[in-house]
Formats: structure tokens, sequence, C-alpha cells
């Protein structure tokens, strides 16, 4: 099983984009600073699919082969009623976030391909945004010391 981690629970779907894209533009930052957690790093490598999603109380499965099989183990074990109150396929939810994501990366000036299965193009775009700035910034700085 692949690492996975959760970000937020208990959201409405906005907020939930809000928090994703906080949590994916605070580790590219971080990323870019070589100071990075195993979180952001997996979210780096693998993408959205890395993050376990849950809405109304309920975890969403985007695989109707997992989700089935699991269903069927519930079903096994007496408590198919307690697994559908607790967890709901949305086979589009990814797609839907993954479009919602780019489309606010896309105002913000970042045009980066499907976050599905890796970040590493925006991961890759906002360190060089960084170093762009932070040089600008030394400039500056440097400037604003020899004008002195």
């Amino acid at each position: 099983m692949a690492d996975t981690i959760t970000i937020v629970q208990g959201v409405s779907y906005e907020d939930l984009v809000t928090r994703v894209l906080d949590f994916v533009a605070s580790a590219a930052i971080a990323r870019a600073d070589d100071d990075f957690t195993w979180e952001q790093e997996v979210v780096l490598r693998t993408g959205l699919d890395s993050i376990d999603f849950f809405a109304d109380g309920k975890a969403i499965w985007t695989d109707p082969e997992c989700f089935g099989s699991e269903l069927e183990g519930a079903r096994a074990a007496g408590v198919e009623e307690r697994f559908l109150a607790e967890n709901e396929l949305d086979n589009q939810f990814l797609t839907r976030l993954d479009a919602d994501l780019r489309q606010r990366l896309s105002r913000a000036g970042y045009a980066v391909d499907s976050m599905l299965t890796s970040m590493k193009d925006l991961y890759r775009e906002i360190a060089s945004e960084i170093r762009e700035r932070s040089g600008e910034a030394r400039e500056r700085l440097k400037a604003e010391i020899l004008l002195s």
C-alpha cells in the first residue's frame, strides 16, 4: 500500500480545495527551501492520489474496484450498513478536485498539468518563482545598503 495522508476533514468542498491548495503551495515552497515533511514529499511524488479525502463524515473512495472489494468484506462481516454510512464511492472526485485546483493555480499565474499522479511540475514552477523573487529581493537589499 502506498503512503497516503489526510490533510483536512469535516469541511465544505470549497474549503477543502483551499486547504489542499494551501498544503500544496506550502509544500512546494518548503521543497524549494529543502525544508519539507515526508507528507509533502509524498504529495510531490504521487500527487492527489496520495491524499485520503473525507466529506460529510465519509471517506471518499475513488477506485470502484477497491470500494467494491471492501464493501464485500463488510457484507461478509455483517457490517455493510456501517461501512456505507462511513464510506462513499465518487470516482470523479479527484478529477473534479484536480480541475478546480488547476483553475485556482491558473488565476495565480501557474499553468500546470494534471496533479493526479505527480506535482513535480508545480513544485518546479514555484521553486523557479522563489529563486527569481529572492534574487530580486537580494538585489533590492544590496541597493539599499549601498545607498546608505
